[in-house]
Order: structure tokens, then C-alpha cells, then sequence
């Protein structure tokens, strides 16, 4: 394959990116990180790579992180990543990256991040439909030029992707290391209906029903779609979420989640 797309979502915003990508791209795959994370040796055959996801605690994810890491990148002539965040804080996803490429005496020749609706409801609220689709629109725009970039095998990093941030860094390690535990806070509240769709959404396999009731097993990457995707708006973590809202990408379906395992 002449491009092969590696990809990390929770809620479908980087799964939205990828397939946006992998739609308009010739002699494209794409490859869920999550199916290969866990592996000793993961190797990559194509000529060009990319790696798409959410960043999580001003970094990597757990997922992408340990991925990355492992990858085998020998054959491989061109990097790109594309970020998914709803701010606009740059912090310290790209100097991992590049630390991680430089292993293997590669780094990144594109990057970019993409603004899309809030998702991290155990901090902040979600975004009303309007604004939403603002950010869809904008995706939409930024997906054109990406893949031109691509295709021209462009030099396109807009941030120095070696000046590491400290601060930011030291709270994404110690975030990448607690992760699995972090589960302990979230509980299925009384309307749970034991559908069982956020043990089927969990990236992971996280999450198991005991007696109808989702019960979580301490390997938690923090994805947050259990939370999300729970069709009843069952699932709480602590008392932070019991008022606020819920969001998925519209386009990516429990099927689509399930696929990313599978």
C-alpha cells in the first residue's frame, strides 16, 4: 500500500479525520492502533505513514504512545500526523512524536491539528449543534489541503516539532502511566438498561457486564466512549458528568467503534 493510515479514536472525531483522508487518498488503508498496540513487533510496509488521534492530557494517548513506540518504520519514506483537539493548545504531541520517530532515525515531514467539538466532559461541557457544525465545516476545508500535502509529499510542519515543553510532558507521562486505573470513577447509574453497547464500543475491552451492569477492569486508555456512546446517558464519572452533556461524532457509528477492535 502506497499509504497506510494508523488511527486512535474514543468518540469519532479522529476516526471522522481518518476516514475524511483515507477517502480521498489513492492506494490507502487504514489500520485501528488498537489492534496492533499490544503486539511485541509492529512493522509498516508502506511508503507513507500516518498516525491520526485525539490528544489526551497535552500529549499522546496511552494507545498511540505505546504504538508508536513499537513501530517498525524501515520502510517507510514519509510521516505525517494529524492532531484532533478542541482547543488551541499546541502543548507537547509533536516533539513525542518526533522523540519517538528519531529512535529509528525518522521524523515527521507534515503535521496538523484539527479543531473539532469537545468531547473531555470530565472537565469541561459539551458544545451546543451550531457550533458543532462549525467545526465540521472547518474540518471539511482543512481535509482538502492535508491531502494535497500528501500527495505532494509536502514539508508542511508548522510547529517545531523538537522543542519539547517540560511541564507538559511531565503531566502526560504521569497521565500515560495512571491511565489504566483511572476507570475506578466512572458507574452505571440506575437507568442503565444492560444494553451492553459501552463494553462493544471500548477500544479496548475494558469493560465487562456482571449481572447486566457494566463493571470496568482497570486497563482504561481514558477514550471516554462508554460515556458517549451510552445510549441512555447511563454511565457517570464521579459527580462531574451527572449535568453535563454527550457527544460522538454523528457521522461514526457503535458499528464503526466496534470495527476499530475488530
Amino acid at each position: 500500500m502506497k499509504t497506510t493510515i494508523y488511527y486512535f479514536t474514543g468518540t469519532g472525531n479522529s476516526l471522522k479525520v481518518a476516514k475524511d483522508l483515507y477517502e480521498s487518498l489513492d492506494d490507502c488503508v487504514m489500520v485501528p492502533m488498537v489492534k496492533e498496540w499490544e503486539k511485541d513487533i509492529i512493522t509498516a510496509t508502506s511508503e507513507k505513514v500516518g498516525f491520526v488521534f485525539p490528544m489526551h492530557y497535552w500529549g499522546l494517548p496511552r494507545v498511540v504512545y505505546d504504538f508508536i513506540y513499537k513501530l517498525n518504520l524501515d520502510k517507510v519514506k514519509y510521516i505525517f500526523a494529524v492532531i484532533t483537539r478542541s482547543g488551541d493548545l499546541d502543548a507537547n504531541a509533536l516533539p513525542q512524536i518526533e522523540e519517538l520517530l528519531n529512535r529509528s532515525s525518522k521524523h515527521l515531514n507534515t503535521s496538523y491539528f484539527v479543531q473539532m467539538p469537545a468531547n473531555y466532559i470530565l472537565g469541561e461541557e459539551t458544545q451546543s449543534k451550531e457550533e458543532q457544525e462549525e467545526y465540521f465545516k472547518k474540518e471539511a476545508q482543512q481535509i482538502t489541503k492535508i491531502v494535497n500535502d500528501i500527495n505532494t509529499n509536502k514539508m508542511a510542519i508548522e510547529i517545531d516539532p523538537t522543542i519539547k515543553k517540560r511541564s507538559f510532558e511531565k503531566t502526560n507521562k504521569v497521565f500515560r502511566e495512571d491511565v489504566f486505573e483511572s476507570d475506578k470513577f466512572f458507574y452505571a447509574d440506575d437507568s442503565c438498561n444492560s444494553c451492553g453497547i459501552c463494553a462493544n464500543v471500548c477500544p479496548v475491552s475494558n469493560i465487562k457486564l456482571v449481572e447486566g451492569k457494566p463493571q470496568w477492569q482497570h486497563r482504561c486508555v481514558q477514550c471516554l466512549a462508554c460515556i458517549h456512546y451510552c445510549p441512555e446517558v447511563s454511565i457517570q464519572y464521579g459527580d462531574k458528568t451527572i449535568k453535563r452533556g454527550r457527544y460522538h461524532h454523528p457521522e461514526i457509528t457503535v458499528k464503526d467503534m466496534i470495527r476499530q477492535k475488530t
